[in-house]
C-alpha cells in the first residue's frame, strides 16, 4: 500500500467515524444513562485510534469509590483519545477550542471542561465545575506541564492544576503516555508540538506505517500539598519514561502559564 493511499484511505475512514461521532453525540445521547454515554465514549475514541492504525496498549486504570484527578505528560492532540479510550474523564481545555468546526462541538459534548484563561473570574467558575464533578464521584484530566513537546523530555510541572485534589482530599493518578514504533522504540511520528499545524500532524501520522500507543497508569499519590503532589506525579511520570528528575522538575510559577487541560502549543 502506497503512504499516499495510505493517507486517503484512512482520511476517509477518519470523515466517517466524525459523522458517527456527531451523530451519537447529536441524537443517541439524550438516550443514554452516564455510564452508557462514558462507554460510547471510549469506545469512540478507541475506534479513531485504529483507524489512524494506532495501536493502543493500555494498563488498567485503578478503581475509587470517588473522584479523582488524573495527571498525564503531554505529546499530542491525540492524548486524549488515548486516554478516553482507557477511562472516560472530563477534560480542561482553552475555550477557543470551543469553537473548532466539529472537533470543539464533540469536545463539549463529551464532557470537556473549557476554560477563558484571559478572565481571572473564569477561573474561579472552573475550579467549581471540576471541584463538583471530583465530587460527584468522576475524574478531572489535566496536562500539568502546560503545553506539549515532542515525547523525548517533560517539562516542568504547574502545581496549581493539582490544588483540586488538595481542596477534595482526593487521590492523584499520574499517567504516561508514549508513542512508539513497533520495535517498541520512540518516535515523534504523533507529536502536536512547536509550530506544526493540526492539518500537517494528521496528514503525517495518517501517513505513519504503524504506531503503538502506550498508557501506563502509575502509582496513586495523595498529599494536603500540591507541591509535593506536582512533585511526586513528576517523579512516577519521568521514572517510566526513563527520564532523570531533577529540583527544577516544578515549576516554581504558582499559575499556569501555558495551555491547560491539553491543548498543544501549536494551538495556544
Amino acid at each position: 500500500m502506497s503512504v499516499l493511499f495510505r493517507r486517503l484511505f484512512r482520511l476517509t475512514r477518519l470523515s466517517l467515524h466524525l459523522l458517527l461521532g456527531v451523530f451519537q453525540a447529536a441524537v443517541l445521547f439524550g438516550f443514554y444513562s452516564l455510564a452508557a454515554r462514558d462507554r460510547v465514549i471510549s469506545r469512540w475514541s478507541a475506534k479513531l485510534l485504529k483507524i489512524l492504525g494506532i495501536r493502543l496498549v493500555a494498563g488498567t486504570p485503578p478503581e475509587f469509590a470517588h473522584g479523582a484527578l488524573l495527571v498525564a505528560n503531554h505529546i499530542s492532540w491525540l492524548d486524549v483519545f488515548l486516554i478516553h479510550a482507557a477511562r472516560h474523564v472530563h477534560f480542561v481545555s482553552k475555550h477557543e477550542v470551543r469553537d473548532w468546526p466539529v472537533i470543539g462541538w464533540l469536545a463539549w459534548r463529551a464532557g470537556t471542561l473549557f476554560i477563558q484563561r484571559a478572565k481571572k473570574s473564569d477561573t474561579a467558575r472552573i475550579n467549581q465545575e471540576m471541584h463538583a464533578l471530583l465530587r460527584d464521584g468522576a475524574w478531572v484530566a489535566v496536562f500539568p506541564e502546560g503545553t506539549s513537546t515532542d515525547g523525548s523530555r517533560l517539562l516542568r510541572f504547574l502545581p496549581s492544576l493539582f490544588q483540586p485534589a488538595v481542596d477534595e482530599n482526593l487521590p492523584v493518578v499520574p499517567t504516561t503516555l508514549q508513542y512508539l514504533t513497533a520495535e517498541g522504540d520512540y518516535t515523534n511520528a504523533a507529536a502536536y508540538a512547536d509550530n506544526v499545524s493540526f492539518g500537517t500532524s494528521l496528514w503525517r501520522i495518517a501517513g505513519e506505517k504503524g504506531i503503538v500507543a502506550r498508557v501506563t497508569f502509575g502509582t496513586t499519590i495523595r498529599s494536603d500539598n500540591r507541591r509535593e503532589l506536582a512533585e511526586a506525579a513528576h517523579r512516577d511520570i519521568a521514572k517510566t519514561l526513563g527520564f532523570e528528575t531533577t529540583s527544577s522538575a516544578l515549576s516554581s510559577a504558582d499559575s499556569p502559564s501555558g495551555t491547560p487541560g491539553g491543548l498543544p502549543a501549536s494551538a495556544q
